[in-house]
């Protein structure tokens, strides 16, 4: 995959998550750490099955990208 920043090719890689899946979160709705679960956001992972997420990093920019096609879009 090609960085859309600066054209160089970015690296394949995954972010593992910890007991807890990951989730994006718009900035208006994050209210710390110990409401996260409750948030309304994008699920990257899952806990209990895959606790990891595609992503792609670009050394030159130190930049990752992450697809969320296929994600679950909790937001709606």
């Amino acid at each position: 995959m090609k960085c859309p920043y600066c054209g160089e090719e970015m690296k394949r890689g995954f972010i593992y998550g910890d007991r807890y899946s990951l989730k994006w979160i718009p900035e208006e709705k994050d209210k710390g750490v110990i409401f996260q679960w409750f948030a309304r956001g994008i699920k990257l992972s899952d806990a209990f099955m895959n606790n990891s997420v595609e992503s792609f990093c670009c050394e030159n920019c130190r930049k990752i990208i992450i697809d969320v096609e296929n994600k679950i879009d909790q937001r709606k």
